[in-house]
């Protein structure tokens, strides 16, 4: 990639965070048809020069950043709780390890028998 594709990479990155506010990585080097390795290049001397934050989230059990412009706020999502929507988030638990909901400070997993049952349950409906 010459010098003259890098600038107009990091003037296509500045772009898309000005349109939209944030974006993740994966989806930025798709977008911009280049490889991940050169997108993390260009996005670290963003990083540097101040222009850019990376946020390290975790989608769909992969690691990724949010690329966020440096002057702005990452948005906290604030939800309303009320009894429907914590039924409705019982419901989509429902069958996940009891982790989940456990209030055991001291809990060792291989240690813990709600585990244990759940993990045997899960074995039987897989045969």
């Amino acid at each position: 990639m010459t010098e003259f594709q890098i600038t107009d990479t990091r003037d296509e990155i500045l772009k898309i965070l000005e349109e939209r506010g944030a974006v993740l990585q994966k989806d930025l080097w798709k977008e911009l048809n280049i490889d991940s390795s050169k997108c993390s290049r260009i996005l670290r001397k963003l990083e540097k020069e101040g222009l850019i934050k990376r946020v390290e989230v975790v989608v769909n059990g992969v690691k990724t950043f949010k690329i966020i412009p440096a002057g702005a706020e990452e948005e906290e999502e604030e939800e309303e709780l009320d009894l429907k929507a914590v039924l409705d988030r019982m419901e989509e638990v429902a069958g996940y390890p009891p982790c989940f909901a456990c209030t055991e400070i001291d809990c060792d997993a291989k240690e813990c028998i709600k585990l244990e049952v759940w993990f045997l349950s899960k074995c039987k409906m897989l045969s």
